[in-house]
C-alpha cells in the first residue's frame, strides 16, 4: 500500500509513522522547511506531550472549552506519546 501524508504537524507525523508501522509505503508531504515545528515550540501546559499534569489539570489550563481532550487522553498518556516518537 501506498500512502501520501499532507502536512508535517504532530498529527501528519503520527499518521505517517503508523501508516509505515502497518507496512505502507509513506510519502509525507510539508511546505515548510521543518517537521513538526509547532510541536517543538509548545510547552507549559497546552500541547506538551512530556507533560506530567493529571488531565484534570492539563485541561484547566486551556483555553475555552478543553473538556474533549479528555477522550484524547484516556488512548494515550505522555508516556505513550514518548515512546511513539521515539
Amino acid at each position: 500500500m501506498k500512502v501520501i501524508v499532507i502536512g508535517g504537524g504532530t498529527s501528519g507525523l503520527m499518521a505517517s509513522v503508523s501508516a509505515a508501522m502497518h507496512g505502507a509505503e509513506v510519502v509525507l508531504l510539508e511546505k515548510n522547511p521543518t517537521l513538526g515545528k509547532k510541536l517543538l515550540h509548545t510547552g507549559g501546559t497546552r500541547c506538551n506531550v512530556t507533560n506530567r499534569r493529571t488531565p484534570e489539570e492539563i485541561v484547566k489550563h486551556i483555553p475555552g472549552n478543553g473538556r474533549f481532550l479528555y477522550s484524547a487522553f484516556s488512548q494515550f498518556d505522555n508516556q505513550d506519546i514518548i515512546q511513539f516518537f521515539e
